[in-house]
């Protein structure tokens, strides 16, 4: 059965979430994409009451990195391992290149977004000894089954919440909200296409778009034996996300139609993504 590791809506909410997960997964400030960013002494913070409770912190160093970041991310690597952080999510080489260089032993998970689409990928990767990958949503279940029986690395899957689906340099809020003259004391924003709304978010380097359904994916995925089954915790009330976190720890193979069914049942919108949708390539032919 594999452990439930959950991405916060925000800080206030971990202190609630720690007794019901084995892990807790954040971003550090400025160094992370999709993840709840912390700063280092919030990091530090929870840390404490994480380990006192025998779970495990992992932290998110994924954004793809600039050469004026690199000093910062060696910091970060090396303070990550006095406080004995139990995984780093990592997308740029670059952080897998520092953390060789300093010999390490921080656990590493590759998560490249769109990219751990293959076993084959996914074993080059373990020659450096990765201690998981973060699978990419937009793949398959039987893709998933097939990764899980030829990969050499444990696995972590995304079952539940909203999806991140596109991440821009631009800063897209700030740039509208100049354009149209506007002002707004919001921290919640939305692009409306086709009559569906998806969540933006804006940091200090990039603009993050999630998709505009919630993925419930506990029939498919709740009883997989990989090593983590992710829960993003993103825009969702505390008290509902406790609701389907107790249902993850309780599912089997008896009842996830029916745990199904009461995820389905406290949001309006969602739905399972590419699970049963295969990508089919074409090549157009040239016309004479």
């Amino acid at each position: 059965m594999a452990k439930l590791m959950v991405i916060p809506n925000c800080y206030e909410d971990i202190t609630n979430i720690i007794g019901h997960v084995d892990s807790i997964a954040v971003g550090l400030r400025d160094l992370s994409v999709n993840f709840l960013e912390l700063d280092l002494e919030q990091i530090e913070h929870i840390l404490i009451d994480i380990h006192n409770q025998n779970k495990k912190l992992f932290v998110s160093l994924n954004k793809n990195m600039h050469n004026n970041d690199l000093e910062n991310v060696r910091k970060a690597l090396i303070k990550f391992e006095e406080l004995r952080i139990d995984g780093i999510f990592y997308c740029d080489v670059g952080v897998l290149n520092i953390h060789r260089e300093l010999k390490l032993q921080i656990p590493l998970v590759w998560s490249a977004e769109h990219l751990a689409t293959n076993y084959n990928t996914i074993n080059y990767w373990s020659k450096f000894n990765l201690s998981y990958v973060f699978l990419s949503n937009e793949i398959t279940k039987e893709e998933v089954t097939v990764i899980k029986e030829h990969s050499k690395i444990p696995l972590i899957v995304q079952a539940f919440g909203y999806v991140p689906m596109y991440i821009s340099k631009r800063h897209a809020i700030k740039n509208y909200l100049e354009h149209f003259k506007l002002k707004t004391d919001s921290k919640d924003f939305y692009i409306y296409k086709e009559e569906k709304k998806y969540p933006i978010l804006e940091r200090k380097d990039n603009t993050e778009i999630y998709s505009y359904f919630i993925l419930n994916a506990i029939e498919e995925y709740g009883t997989m034996d990989v090593a983590y089954i992710l829960l993003n915790g993103f825009k969702i009330n505390i008290q509902l996300f406790l609701q389907v976190i107790d249902l993850f720890n309780n599912v089997n193979e008896k009842n996830k139609d029916e745990f199904k069914n009461k995820i389905d049942q406290l949001f309006d919108n969602t739905d399972l993504g590419f699970i049963y949708k295969e990508a089919i390539y074409q090549v157009k032919k040239n016309e004479k």
